[in-house]
């Protein structure tokens, strides 16, 4: 099943996250449910440019991350967490991070299947 999604469209206050699923006409459709939309921002290293996700969908509370980024510090995951910003890696870097923060971290494989399932609510 193909995953439909919208790529780099404008949100709020000229926002452009880098994916919405299922895609752009459903987020801006304020009958649709926000917890079956889903965001993804995509940057090679986080550094402090995640933070930037944050603003990007304002209907959508708990946003996503994917990054090619190892071992993340515990500190600034934590500051994820806090901020409802899951990160998303592929499985093969998962080992680089501490036993505490692995079983948060989503790989790309999981998340691939939380837009499925979200599609299929629809």
């Amino acid at each position: 099943m193909k995953i439909r999604y919208s790529f780099n469209k404008v949100t709020e206050n000229n926002a452009k996250p880098d994916f919405i699923f299922p895609g752009i006409s459903k987020y801006r459709d304020k009958t649709f449910r926000p917890l079956n939309l889903t965001m993804l921002g995509v940057k090679t290293t986080c550094k402090d440019r995640w933070r930037q996700v944050l603003t990007e969908a304002e209907r959508i509370p708990r946003k996503h991350l994917c990054t090619l980024e190892p071992s993340i510090s515990e500190a600034q995951t934590t500051e994820m967490i806090s901020h409802q910003l899951q990160l998303v890696v592929p499985a093969s870097i998962v080992s680089t991070y501490n036993s505490k923060q692995q079983p948060w971290l989503m790989t790309v494989s999981d998340f691939i299947s939380l837009a499925r399932e979200r599609q299929n609510i629809n």
